[in-house]
């Protein structure tokens, strides 16, 4: 889809890749390094916990000399490895899609060229029960020329269920001129809740404030003159493995 000259609006292609995992880490940094830094602290924190718990486990088993409690820890010492290598291995996944997600799943993505240069991009994931929108970033040059809500009319049109997606608060306002409409964690549906459960409501997000908001199947027609300007800063979900 071409947007007026010089700007157009097209899928990405892999020659983009670089373009927009850069735009992924300025956005990530702009936007959501405070909410990572909650997110894996707290992963970090519960591994740090399972070690903790393992190597009280071996301590105890090597000072007994009782048979059947050495047994019990032995059978604890294999169930407390497997859940820290199953931690660890989300977090893992988790930092690899964090820093190198769009090498896996680029071609989800939207993006904006002038010139050739990329001026924004955002990613729609598609599941089984909705969509989900992330990732909706404008490079700051260009922005506030409606080049988010180009791109964000795109990706809903594109859909063909209802689409989910988290943000901070300040940005619901360009959210709902796009049709968004907030909802409460109980509102969601199970099959997004279960995308969005690391963003679950928490002590570890103090701080760092969520909403969730959701633009049905055949949203509103949105008038011309609502998305002429769009906000700098922009949607706040990740990418999931």
């Amino acid at each position: 889809m071409s947007t007026s000259p010089p700007y157009v609006l097209r899928p990405a292609q892999a020659q983009d890749k670089w373009a927009i995992q850069q735009m992924l880490w300025q956005f990530t940094w702009d936007e959501g390094i405070g909410l990572d830094v909650r997110l894996f602290s707290f992963a970090f924190f519960r591994l740090g916990l399972v070690g903790l718990a393992l190597w009280l486990q071996i301590y105890w088993r090597q000072s007994t000399t009782m048979v059947d409690v050495q047994f019990i820890l032995a059978i604890a010492n294999v169930a407390t490895a497997g859940l820290g290598l199953y931690l660890a291995s989300l977090v893992m996944g988790q930092l690899i899609m964090r820093f190198f997600g769009v090498v896996f799943n680029w071609s989800r993505f939207q993006v904006i060229e002038q010139a050739g240069t990329l001026a924004g991009c955002a990613l729609l994931n598609a599941y089984s029960s909705h969509s989900e929108l992330a990732y909706v970033f404008v490079q700051s040059q260009f922005r506030h020329q409606g080049w988010g809500s180009q791109i964000v009319q795109t990706l809903i049109q594109e859909s063909d269920k209802d689409v989910y997606l988290a943000c901070k608060p300040q940005v619901v306002p360009f959210y709902e001129r796009q049709g968004f409409t907030v909802q409460s964690w109980l509102d969601l549906p199970p099959g997004v809740k279960r995308c969005f459960r690391i963003f679950r409501p928490h002590p570890r997000l103090w701080g760092f404030k969520l909403n969730f908001m959701q633009c049905p199947i055949a949203p509103t027609a949105i008038a011309p003159e609502s998305i002429a300007v769009e906000t700098p800063h922009l949607s706040e979900s990740t990418p999931h493995s």
